[in-house]
């Protein structure tokens, strides 16, 4: 992914997920040249929109070509607006009025002014209806630093009296620690590693007695553009996948490669992850609600927010509607999980349904270890679909366990797993 433009001038009237599924349902119906002609909106640094695209290539504005190069992109984008409005007419045949309907929302003449091309292809940004005039941001000042004036240095006539003392300090600096370790060191968090001591592992369902606050729950569910690969895929299948341009994908897909298009059809890792979460969702005890963090790029993770038992059939329905696109915010994702829970005065867990590591230049190893430091009664639990271990340290740094695998049926029985503090009785022994 590139970035083509920062854009100061305008901002979305829609949301980044309502753009994401227009070029999604391209996605599903054309090969990527057609869906990668819609650059797409991202949350960058400081909530400036920018507008990116997986095409690679210097990108030109429309002014800067040559006439001969102009011609043939405009020709070029004539052709897949045509595509795109036949398709737009067969799924109103079809009866899916509105996917026909959101399609024709994309077709029109070109704005020039909004056109680029990367490498002789098309790509639009600033698309869409719902467009409006940016503000700029209020700034307010920050006050002044308060320097509070230091004590003069004593006479060295008065240091001298204190020399018979100083024997001393390192008694006391040990004393220091030792209080240190004892208020702030989760030793609660290492004792059963160390010593075998599980009593504290008993699911809030199996517990007798007063069972306490439930914990708290949060599933961060990867939708980055790697979960539409086959469920089979390797670390070295992606790195070549992805380092394909959108038009030696066309090719190898036109000709037949059999590595290309056995990683594109089949069963995918996201289709894995749809399944196994939702049969999840439903086997949670009552009292345990579940929030849901999606990725959007590199920008801000979604929020999707936090569902209780009476709204665990619209959570599903979510999750079932979800596509997977762009980059993998996995760090800030594990920011916003961890600030929906407490972690601190009460248990709580995370699970990351993931594929691989980080791809937005974020240390998510750093931040779980930051994570544990602040919210010690936190644990992540891991669920990888690709046995690389890329994020194993999301576990190691909070308590938690890593699953990994790339069967469909095992990777169910791994997330059951890892949510075995959170299931009903059924799953009590």
């Amino acid at each position: 992914m590139q970035r083509i433009l920062r854009d100061t001038q305008v901002m979305l009237g829609g949301t980044f997920e309502s753009y994401q599924a227009k070029v999604a349902l391209i996605h599903r119906h054309f090969p990527p040249s057609i869906g990668s002609m819609f650059a797409l909106p991202r949350n960058g640094q400081g909530d400036t929109l920018e507008w990116w695209t997986e095409l690679p290539g210097q990108p030109l504005v429309f002014d800067a070509l040559t006439k001969d190069e102009q011609s043939l992109l405009l020709e070029r984008y004539e052709q897949r607006q045509q595509s795109l409005g036949r398709l737009a007419d067969e799924l109103v045949r079809r009866g899916d009025s509105d996917a026909g309907e959101s399609l024709r929302t994309l077709i029109g003449p070109a704005e020039k002014q909004h056109l680029y091309s990367l490498n002789g292809e098309p790509v639009v940004i600033r698309w869409g209806a719902d467009m409006v005039k940016a503000t700029a941001p209020i700034v307010t000042p920050k006050p002044a630093p308060v320097v509070t004036p230091v004590a003069p240095v004593a006479a060295a006539s008065r240091r001298r009296s204190f020399k018979p003392l100083l024997w001393l300090l390192p008694l006391l600096l040990l004393f220091a620690l030792g209080w240190l370790l004892y208020l702030f060191w989760p030793l609660d968090r290492y004792w059963p590693r160390w010593f075998g001591n599980d009593s504290g592992a008993v699911p809030y369902a199996c517990r007798e007695g007063e069972q306490g606050l439930p914990p708290e729950f949060v599933l961060i569910f990867d939708t980055s553009g790697s979960m539409n690969l086959n469920i089979a895929a390797t670390q070295e299948d992606e790195e070549w996948y992805f380092g394909l341009s959108g038009f030696h994908q066309m090719m190898l897909r036109n000709t037949g490669n059999e590595r290309l298009l056995s990683l594109e059809s089949g069963t995918s890792r996201l289709e894995v992850a749809k399944d196994s979460v939702s049969h999840i969702i439903n086997q949670l005890h009552p009292d345990i609600d579940t929030g849901l963090i999606t990725y959007a790029g590199c920008g801000s993770p979604v929020k999707q927010g936090i569902f209780s038992f009476d709204q665990r059939e619209q959570l599903i329905a979510g999750i079932q509607s979800l596509h997977a696109y762009d980059g993998t915010p996995l760090a800030e994702s594990l920011v916003a999980a961890a600030g929906l829970v407490d972690g601190r005065e009460r248990d709580a867990t995370i699970i990351a349904f993931v594929d691989g590591t980080d791809g937005c230049g974020q240390d998510q190893c750093h931040i779980a270890a930051e994570i544990a430091q602040n919210q010690p009664r936190l644990t992540i639990n891991v669920v990888d679909v690709t046995k690389d271990g890329l994020s194993n340290c999301l576990a190691e740094q909070t308590g938690g366990q890593v699953f990994s695998s790339q069967d469909a049926i095992e990777i169910s029985s791994m997330l059951e797993k890892a949510s075995a503090q959170l299931l009903n009785a059924n799953y009590c022994e």
